[in-house]
Formats: structure tokens, C-alpha cells, sequence
């Protein structure tokens, strides 16, 4: 074997499983040349082992060769519909593909992750910039446009200061307030926000741009009267088409690249077309009077070729420090969850970890390295990544490659795209959203978790009537009070013995779990802190009220209480205090306590504060069982003192 890793690249498996076995069974016929004293055979497959992982990477660098021209269809196209989204000119989403590639593929640590514009982070930025900036209604407003364009390179340095901030001082930890359901329900209304603001382009209207779903709906009932069906035609078969591709390359494995060629598809079918037939050269309408010129279907017009303009110059000072400041956290949050989350999911299918700090710090470079060069914010890209993974990437050389490709378009392509009809930007972007309405996790939630479909609902409506910035501000906000409702009212759980075992249950999930006479046993299910003493406080005393009641109908009375503290990771001063207080109401009525396997760090600050002398060390215990024993022995004491007592 040791000498076929001398042979032609192609031999080399791609496989990480072959990869594996191959190195595994070298590592053995090395062990095994050694142990037989073998040295000069044992030196040879080493330097076999070592030749066979350099020609992997070797390979890996080679293949990624070949992914930039797949890829590239949908980073070129995309972007320049996003920046338009975003209210930027279209050169913007290529420069957006361009520097951030390059800088990431030196600096990120996912193999996979293909970074750039995306839908999300361009409506956020154009309805946030809207509300301080004013709105292009008319594009001749150049100083307006380069007020705009400023404004969001500014926001792109301070989302890449905060990106970089974040992974330096470790700090991704703050997005865990951004769940999973907050996400997945801003995501499903911004979908439809972002459709919605490009139907103008496919029926041919000239409307304002909208927030939110009855202003967007609103504006395209009241100007259907300039419907133009040859725009509407035009579009609705580029969507058609990319649906179509989208279909054949999840029907058939073979045809999986249809899905990255599909946008650069309709683009060259909309160019040939447009000019062919002449569709970008003016026609003359005279309904109603007086007559008017104008395009047989719209172009996007010209696209400056070259190198981006260096525009660090830009950054300071800001138009509007707090509004942009705010807009910049509230995208860099969004833009790290979804890149991350992007990132980690395709580490696990690669099977190599992912380094968190040296993501963020990467993303957060590469958007600082952008707003030199006229880009905006950028991120992961989720249907970027999935191409990029599906051509068989396994290096950040990927990137590189694509950045350089998109360096000739911008150098030398981009006169191509003048007459390229604009209802074709608009059916990439209406087809590339569909992906972002997570409709199978809202009944996923719905059948699993009722708290956390209330919170992806909640996200969902307001970012679809109140707009995408406030939307998400209220999910997050549902989502922490959740979390604190959670915390404030823990579940405590009543604990019964199992038939002919040491293992203690809740009674309620297992029935035929026994309580044991004369002791109540709990378990907290929550760390204790001052959020939810009173809850828990409430809990013990209403259990041992229960108890005295029966014992007043002629059961018997609790003698001891066990709280089994397991799940219980920490405790504040508030929950000493409790423990404190109740271990003095329980003496008042007669009762021990007895603790169950507390944790380390609990139990160090029981000592600190006395508690474990004032319970008493034999009423802690490492484990639930021996704690019940040490209760029903306290009880049963109790019992005999009583017996004496009334004779």
C-alpha cells in the first residue's frame, strides 16, 4: 500500500471514511513493521502515511479549483439583486462577493461557509437606513444616493468592530438570546416582507418601499392600474424556471448543480432576450394622455466596472450615532446566528470542529475589510454554502477562488448586465426567500413545545405587521420573558420509591412509584435564585399543608422532608436564606430535612454559610436513596418519642 501514494492525484480517495481507513491500516503496518523489528520498512510507511495526508490536502485544494464557476452563479446574481434590495446600486452586491470572499477564506475557520449578501441583512439594513435617511424616490438624486451609500458602509464598520469585539472578548454567548424559534419566525416574516417588495418588479409598478405587509399590500392594489403584462410575463417564467430547477436537482442527485446555475440561467435567457427583441429601448404610451416614453420592459442599467472605491474615508463620523448603532447590533445578532449556525452544520456533515472565536473574528475582519471597499454587511450564506458543500468543497481555498472570479466580472463582465431586465432580479429574489420560510418548524414546535411556537408566532405576526427591526425586537423580548417564566416557576416534582429498588421517581410519570410514610420527598428541577424562591417556598408548604390535612383525617403526619438538589447547579444569597428559613419552620412544626446529593458548588456555599452545621451533616447525603433512609429514620424516631410521650 505504502507505494501507491506515489501514483496520480485521482487515486486519492475523496471520502473522509476512505481517507480514514486508508491512514488507519498505514498506522497498523507501521505498529507491526516495529514490533518486528522492521525499522527501514516501518521508516517507509511513515513517510507513506505522511505523503498520503499532503496529497489529500493537495486534492481538497485542487477540487475547490473547480467550485468557484458553480457558486459563482449564484453569488453574482444574488448579490446584485440583494444590494438592490438593500437600496444600494447594484455594484455593491459585487464588491460584497468580492473583498469579504477573499479576506474570510485567510481568516475563517469553516471550509464550507461561503460568505456575502444576503436577504435578511439587506431588508434590515434598507428599513432601518429609511428611518433616518431620506428614501430614494427619485434615482437623479445623486447626493441622496451617496448619502445612502455612506450610511451603509458605515453600518458595515460597525457591524464588523462589533463582529471582531464579539470574537475577541468570547462573547458569542449573547446570541443565545436569539433562539432557535426567534430566528426561524423573524426569518418566515421577512420572507414574505421581501417577496412582497419585489412583486413591483414583476408586474411592472413603480411603489414605495414598505415595511410591512398591509403597507406593501396596500401600495401594489393601489398602483395596479400601471400593471405592464410584459413584465409580468417576463417574470413570472423566470420563476417558473428557477422552481423548475430547483425541483430537478432535489428530484434527481445528478442534476444537483442546476440549482447554482439556475439564476445565471434566467439572467442570460433575460439579457438575449432583451436585447434580441430590443426590450430595453423606448416605447412610446399614449393611455393615458399626454404621452410618455419609457422601456418595453426595464433594465437595470449600468453597472461601473473596476476596482471599488477605497472608502474607510467613510467611516467617521457617523449620520446618526444611536440609529446606527443599533441597527449595526441588531444585524451583526442576526447575522451571527445565522452563520454560525450555517458554519457548525456543516462541520458536522464534514466531521472536523468548528472554531467559534476564529469564525467571528474572521467575519468580523472580512466586514471591516468590505466597508474599505464599498461593500456592506455580509455574512454566511445559506444556499451559498449548501452549493459550495455540494460541489465537494474542502478548503477556505473556495472563497479565495470565487473572490478572484468575481474580480474579473467586476473587472471586465459587468457592460454585459446593462440591459439585463430588472424582473428577473425580482424572480431570484422571490424564489431564493422561499427557502426562509421555515413553515415544517412551526408544526415541528406546535407538536413539541407550546412556549416555544408562541414565541416563533409572536416573531412571525409582529415582523410581518410592524416590520422586520421591531418584529425581531418583540421576539427577542417574548423569548426572555419565556425564559423567565421558565426560571421563576420551576418544576418540583414529588418522588416516590420504585417497586423493589433504591430509585426514586415522580410519581406522577411513574404511578406505580410508592411515597414513603411519613416523608415527602422533592426534587428541584432549577437552579434556586431570589427569581423563584417564593415559588418553591410556596411548593414545600403546600405539600406539607396536604399532608397535615390527611394526617388530621386520620393519616399521618410528614415527620421529614427530603429535597433532592441534583438538578440544582447553583444558588444565590436569596436561596440560602430560603434554605435557612425553612429548615427553622420545619423545627417549628416538628419536621427535619434532609438533603440529597447537592452539588459541589452548592454544598461549598451551604458551608460558607453555615447551613450544612445547622441541618446537620448527617442530613446530607451524596445520593437520594441514603437521604430517604436517613429520613424515614429520623421519622421513625420521631414516632417513638411520640409513643413515649403519650404513655
Amino acid at each position: 500500500m505504502d507505494e501507491q501514494w506515489g501514483g496520480p492525484m485521482d487515486e486519492v480517495p475523496q471520502s473522509a471514511a476512505e481517507r480514514a481507513a486508508v491512514s488507519s491500516e498505514l498506522r497498523q503496518q507501521t505498529k507491526a513493521a516495529i514490533l518486528a523489528g522492521r525499522l527501514e520498512e516501518a521508516e517507509r510507511l511513515q513517510l507513506a502515511e505522511i505523503n498520503f495526508a499532503s496529497r489529500c490536502e493537495l486534492k481538497d485544494a485542487y477540487l475547490d479549483q473547480n467550485t468557484p464557476a458553480d457558486e459563482l452563479a449564484l453569488l453574482e446574481e444574488n448579490g446584485m439583486s440583494y444590494a438592490n434590495l438593500a437600496g444600494l446600486p447594484y455594484a455593491f452586491g459585487l464588491y460584497g462577493a468580492f473583498v469579504p470572499c477573499i479576506v474570510y477564506a485567510f481568516l475563517g475557520s469553516s471550509r464550507q461557509l461561503v460568505v456575502g449578501p444576503v436577504p435578511v441583512t439587506s431588508i434590515l439594513l434598507a428599513n432601518g437606513l429609511q428611518d433616518f435617511m431620506p428614501y430614494l424616490e427619485a434615482p437623479e438624486e445623486k447626493q441622496i444616493q451617496e448619502n445612502y451609500n455612506h450610511a451603509a458602509v458605515q453600518i458595515a464598520f460597525v457591524a464588523g468592530c462589533f463582529y471582531t469585539a464579539i470574537g475577541v472578548l468570547r462573547l458569542g454567548w449573547i446570541t443565545n438570546f436569539l433562539s432557535a424559534a426567534v430566528i426561524s419566525g423573524f426569518m418566515t416574516g421577512a420572507s414574505v416582507i421581501i417577496a412582497l417588495s419585489q412583486v413591483k418588479y414583476i408586474l411592472g409598478l413603480k411603489l414605495p418601499r414598505s415595511d410591512d405587509i398591509q403597507d406593501a399590500l396596500s401600495a401594489i392594489f393601489d398602483n395596479l392600474g400601471g400593471f405592464k403584462w410584459r413584465e409580468f410575463c417576463m417574470g413570472m417564467a423566470f420563476i417558473f424556471l428557477l422552481l423548475a430547477f430547483q425541483y430537478l436537482s432535489r428530484r434527481y442527485k445528478k442534476l444537483f448543480f442546476l440549482k447554482a446555475l439556475a439564476p445565471l440561467t434566467v439572467c442570460v435567457i433575460s439579457i438575449a432576450l432583451m436585447n434580441i427583441f430590443g426590450c430595453y429601448k423606448p416605447t412610446e404610451s399614449c393611455k393615458p394622455q399626454p404621452c410618455v416614453q419609457g422601456p418595453k420592459i426595464k433594465p437595470i442599467g449600468k453597472i461601473p466596472s473596476g476596482l471599488p472605491d477605497f472608502t474607510a474615508g467613510w467611516w467617521l463620523p457617523l449620520f446618526n450615532v444611536s440609529r446606527q448603532m443599533v441597527l449595526a447590533v441588531l444585524i451583526c445578532m442576526v447575522d451571527i446566528c445565522e452563520s454560525i449556525s450555517i458554519a457548525k452544520a456543516l462541520a458536522r456533515v464534514n466531521k472536523y470542529t468548528l472554531n467559534s472565536t476564529q469564525e467571528l473574528r474572521g467575519l468580523g475582519i472580512a466586514n471591516l475589510a468590505g466597508a474599505m471597499f464599498n461593500c456592506y454587511t455580509t455574512t454566511g450564506s445559506f444556499s451559498r454554502s449548501a452549493v459550495n458543500n455540494s460541489v465537494g468543497a474542502k478548503t477556505p481555498l473556495a472563497n479565495f477562488a470565487t473572490g478572484i472570479t468575481v474580480f474579473i466580472t467586476i473587472m471586465w463582465i459587468t457592460p454585459v448586465f446593462k440591459n439585463m431586465s430588472q424582473n428577473v432580479q425580482g424572480a431570484i429574489i422571490i424564489v431564493g426567500v422561499l427557502q426562509l420560510f421555515d413553515w415544517p418548524e412551526f408544526l415541528y414546535l406546535f407538536k413539541t413545545n407550546k412556549f416555544d411556537w408562541l414565541v416563533w408566532v409572536t416573531s412571525f405576526l409582529c415582523t410581518l405587521f410592524l416590520g422586520v427591526e421591531i418584529g425581531i425586537g418583540i421576539g427577542v423580548g417574548v423569548s426572555l420573558v419565556v425564559v423567565i417564566y421558565r426560571t421563576a416557576f420551576p418544576r418540583i416534582t414529588t418522588l416516590g420509591r420504585l417497586p423493589g429498588t433504591s430509585i426514586f421517581r415522580s410519581t406522577k410519570q411513574y404511578p406505580e412509584a410508592e411515597p414513603q410514610p411519613n416523608v415527602l420527598i422533592l426534587r428541584i428541577d432549577s437552579p434556586i435564585w431570589f427569581a423563584n424562591v417564593e415559588s418553591v417556598k410556596e411548593f414545600v408548604r403546600t405539600n406539607i399543608a396536604r399532608q397535615s390535612k390527611a394526617a388530621a383525617e386520620g393519616g399521618d403526619r410528614v415527620r421529614a422532608v427530603v429535597l433532592d438538589l441534583s438538578p440544582v447547579t447553583d444558588i444565590d444569597a436569596t436561596g440560602i436564606h430560603f434554605l435557612d428559613d425553612l429548615v427553622d419552620e420545619l423545627r417549628d412544626d416538628n419536621v427535619d430535612l434532609v438533603l440529597g446529593n447537592p452539588a459541589k458548588n452548592v454544598l461549598v456555599q451551604l458551608k460558607r454559610a453555615h447551613l450544612v452545621r445547622k441541618i446537620g451533616r448527617a442530613n446530607i447525603h451524596i445520593n437520594v436513596a441514603d437521604a430517604v433512609n436517613q429520613a424515614t429514620s429520623l421519622a421513625a424516631t420521631q414516632r417513638k418519642l411520640e409513643t413515649v410521650d403519650n404513655v
